[in-house]
């Protein structure tokens, strides 16, 4: 089939977006960000990823849930422009799940959902302490998409990577090793990923 999303995103037989489906598997960001009044703020993203290795930056984006509302995490971001992606390995999947709640604004995630908090080094939103790798954060730009078909708002936050958490564990002859970081990653719909088999594939002299 083919079809133009300008008349619409599920034109049969399609009755769900294909798009989270067909751009996968996607890591997950589990943003962590604090509001003017010190609140954290806990919530997973899985439209998350790094975009630049050297200068590290990274992108997310908080899309709001309906046309009248707005993420927490982007409202956060406007007071405190900081933020901490905080890898999720499959011991953290239903933690992570837990903070995709639909919590009031001002909820602290970390102490709602159970999860353990720990300081970061440079920004100040807290990070999660049982994460095995950790990226402290400051906001470089927030771009703002255009308004979607439903009247629902979309931005992009662009992220500066000021500060890198990585269990010691993970570091394997000077490599951090995939398999021992076991991180999930988002399909579409509701599904979820491992890694499977990994296998090396060098590229061409």
């Amino acid at each position: 089939m083919f079809f133009e999303p300008v008349n619409g995103m599920r034109p049969a037989p399609l009755t769900h977006n294909p798009l989270n489906a067909l751009v996968c598997p996607r890591p997950i960001g589990w943003a962590s960000t604090i509001s003017h009044d010190g609140t954290p703020n806990l919530a997973p993203f899985s439209y998350f990823n790094a975009v630049s290795a050297d200068p590290p930056y990274v992108v997310f984006a908080p899309n709001a849930a309906s046309a009248d509302s707005a993420k927490d995490t982007y409202r956060n971001l406007q007071d405190i422009p900081e933020f901490v992606i905080n890898l999720v390995d499959k011991r953290l999947v239903e933690a992570m799940n837990a903070t995709s709640g639909n919590y009031a604004y001002g909820v602290n995630e970390f102490a709602e959902c159970g999860v353990e908090a720990a300081p970061c080094k440079i920004v100040r939103p807290p990070r999660v302490k049982r994460s095995r790798a950790a990226l402290e954060c400051t906001v470089f730009e927030i771009v703002a998409l255009p308004i979607g078909s439903d009247g629902r708002q979309s931005h992009v936050v662009i992220g500066q990577v000021v500060g890198i958490h990585i269990d010691d564990e993970l570091i394997v002859d000077g490599k951090v090793d995939e398999a021992r970081l076991d991180p999930v990653a988002r399909l579409g719909y509701f599904n979820y990923a491992d890694l499977g088999e990994i296998f090396e594939l060098r590229r061409p002299d």
